[in-house]
């Protein structure tokens, strides 16, 4: 009778061996030992005929070291036979498909395997494991959608495995044996296309992306090979993404749709926060060659030109004609006499009519002529711009393609413009210092006899000789007005008259006007009189009232600074100035009006930020030497000083004019130099309490050794 052997595994010293089957009862048989570290690959021989998988189990955990727990459900007998002799990773390679055979798997956990049905492996399927190990692996896709490779790809997973579409990201997840999941993977990679998708911006110039992208997707619908396409509007461009020949097809489809006429035009508002909308339509106009259009009603509307502009024209027409002013200080009326025209010579301060040339006829003017502006505007084949001032916006209508064209172009020219605070130092120092010297005499009868001296000056109030003389006293006949006056008489025949005189006159001049202004915009300073000028003088007879005129103008007296200042590259600053400084000069004999000084410069300089610079000046010492003498007698030494009078006059004149211009590139900057300016405000306030007396503590030399100090 002969036994069933549950298992023979051989393990051959020197070479392969071939598995016996010998007769024994199954309770006399014991297991062989595990391995030894003697034994070599390749040196066991499997031959098992109707043997329970636990028996197996435990035979493959000492051959192979590994630990191996059983489910109470992995029963059934296992009929395997090696024809060739196995290493122990090829007799564990071979109970794993014993096992996948019969519906189980192994599942490693920590250090032990568990031996479970195939049902729960997939619950527990780890990340990574060989070909006869349950899995679960993300495929990702490119061009293939996850719902198709799902439909196509489902036979080919074990009965107890799973596939699952994904959409984002755009894979597939599979959970079978490794090695069927790996030829999932090079399916799907074939399937897939291999190269990946490719990407592309297809830019419309005339036609509108919306219009072509709709027209697109119509075209190649919703399916797995159809490029996506995304469209945007702003820059009117159609974003492709597919397969190369699918990206290619749709830019030779969008090329052919790029037709004029297929755009949709749009309108947008760009409003500016630095800039002048006219200045920067200006500027587009001449950029883009457009031509002049005429304004539409919205931009009349939104100008309000209409509004304003005849009132305050009116309001500069005030003393257009050559109204005159008659005795009685009366308005006449001329061609644009009216109660606007009187209000306006109130409003000027003064009693008589003036000419178009006073300040307020020429701010009404300008305000006029700023306010009847009409704003500006220009168009192209491709857009049409116009300015809306008193929004200080800019309004576009034009192609999709046109308006990002334009839009850089406005943000680039619409940034803050610096400002240039001029600083300007005028210094004149002036000294005239005059002395004069006279004696006179006379002899014979009737002489006035008189004796005396008096000391006598006008700058300080009525002078002595005008009380003597209103007194009755002889010497005030005499004696001169301002100086000294000595006289001497010998009874009536012989009188001596002595005079001198000495004066002097320093005057130390300092006007340090500034004014701040942008950059590239003529700016303008006066600080003076508006001072009457005669111009001409009629009268006119009505009835038998002879009534007579005089008519003037009226000009600024004091100082005047007008200046542009352009800001170059590295900080530096073009100036073109224009600086004036004029004053009244007392009555002149033979002067048929009023007699002013006037010093005035014109120029164009160059000048760093914060640097001074001088723009000219003069330098003048004047002198003269009057003498008056009796022919002959005049000239013995000594004694001919009293045969003449001398008058010795000296003028001395430093005048200069200095700049200094800085750059105010930011809010900060502005708020610095106010905060400096107030500072100086409130310095000068402080010194009015100055109560010292200026004949006992003279003032000092107020120019510093530093040149900024002037300012």
């Amino acid at each position: 009778m002969t036994f069933r052997t549950p298992l023979l595994l051989i393990a051959a010293a020197a070479g392969p061996a071939t598995a016996q089957i010998n007769p024994a009862p199954p309770a006399a048989l014991a297991p062989p030992a595990a391995p030894t570290s003697g034994t070599r690959a390749g040196d066991i021989v499997v031959n098992m005929h109707d043997i329970e998988i636990a028996a197996v189990a435990e035979q493959i955990s000492r051959l192979t070291g590994r630990t191996l727990i059983l489910d109470p459900q992995v029963r059934g007998t296992v009929n395997v036979t090696s024809a060739t002799p196995l290493s122990s990773d090829g007799v564990w390679e071979l109970f794993q498909s014993v096992l996948r055979v019969h519906g189980f798997a192994a599942v490693r956990t920590g250090r032990a395997w568990r031996i479970v049905p195939q049902a729960e492996a997939v619950r527990e399927a780890p990340g990574s494991s060989t070909g006869q190990q349950v899995t679960s692996r993300l495929v990702r896709l490119r061009n293939v959608s996850p719902e198709t490779a799902a439909r196509v790809f489902r036979p080919l997973v074990a009965q107890f495995g799973s596939i699952e579409p994904l959409t984002n990201p755009n894979a597939i997840v599979v959970t079978d044996y490794a090695d069927n999941i790996a030829r999932i993977e090079r399916l799907a990679a074939a399937l897939d296309g291999g190269r990946g998708p490719s990407f592309e911006a297809i830019s419309l110039r005339l036609a509108s992306a919306k219009d072509v992208g709709a027209a697109l997707k119509t075209l190649w619908g919703e399916g797995d090979t159809a490029p996506r396409i995304a469209i945007d509007e702003r820059s009117n461009i159609l974003l492709v993404r597919g397969d190369a020949r699918a990206v290619a097809e749709a830019r030779r489809m969008a090329d052919r749709m790029d037709l004029p006429g297929g755009a949709t035009p749009t309108t947008r508002v760009f409003r500016l926060r630095n800039a002048d909308a006219e200045s920067v339509t200006a500027v587009l106009s001449g950029l883009l060659g457009g031509q002049t259009q005429s304004n539409n009603p919205i931009a009349q509307t939104l100008s309000g030109g209409s509004r304003f502009g005849s009132s305050i024209n009116t309001l500069g027409s005030i003393g257009a004609g050559a109204t005159g002013t008659g005795a009685t200080n009366t308005l006449a009326t001329g061609s644009n006499g009216s109660t606007l025209a009187n209000a306006a010579a109130a409003l000027t301060g003064s009693g008589s009519g003036s000419s178009s040339s006073g300040s307020l006829g020429s701010m009404a003017q300008s305000l006029g002529s700023s306010q009847s502006a009409t704003s500006t505007g220009f168009s192209t084949p491709d857009l049409a711009v116009q300015s809306a001032p008193e929004l200080n916006a800019i309004v576009v209508r034009g192609t999709p393609a046109a308006l990002a064209q334009i839009q850089p172009l406005i943000d680039q020219l619409d940034v803050r413009r610096p400002q240039v605070m001029i600083e300007a130092a005028i210094v004149e120092v002036t000294a005239d210092t005059a002395e004069a010297l006279g004696v006179q005499f006379g002899l014979g009868n009737g002489l006035p006899g008189v004796d005396g001296a008096v000391s006598s000056f006008s700058n300080i109030g009525t002078p002595l000789t005008t009380i003597l003389t209103t007194l009755g006293t002889p010497i005030g006949t005499l004696a001169s007005a301002s100086g000294f006056s000595g006289a001497i008489s010998s009874g009536d025949t012989f009188q001596l008259l002595v005079q001198a005189l000495g004066s002097s006159t320093k005057a130390n001049l300092l006007s340090t006007p500034s004014v701040t202004t942008l950059d590239n915009q003529a700016a303008e300073i006066v600080v003076g009189q508006n001072v009457p000028f005669r111009t001409g003088s009629y009268t006119s007879q009505t009835g038998g009232t002879i009534a007579p005129f005089t008519t003037i103008e009226r000009k600024d007296v004091g100082l005047t600074l007008r200046i542009i200042p352009r800001v170059h590259e590295g900080d530096v600053v073009r100036l073109d100035v224009s600086q004036e400084v004029s004053s009244l000069v007392g009555a002149v004999t033979g002067a048929a009006d009023l007699i002013t000084n006037r010093r005035a410069i014109q120029t164009t300089v160059l000048a760093d930020d914060g640097q001074t610079i001088v723009l000219g000046g003069l330098i003048s010492d004047d002198r003269t030497n009057t003498k008056s003498q009796v022919p002959v007698l005049g000239d013995i030494p000594i004694l001919g000083n009293a045969f003449k009078s001398r008058q010795l006059q000296q003028t001395r004149r430093t005048l200069f004019v200095f700049l200094r211009p800085s750059i105010l590139r930011d809010a900060t900057a502005v708020a610095n130099a106010s905060a400096a300016k107030y500072a100086r405000v409130r310095s000068a306030e402080a010194q009015l309490d100055d109560r010292s007396s200026l004949l006992l503590d003279p003032p000092k030399a107020r120019l510093s050794v530093e040149l900024s100090g002037v300012y």
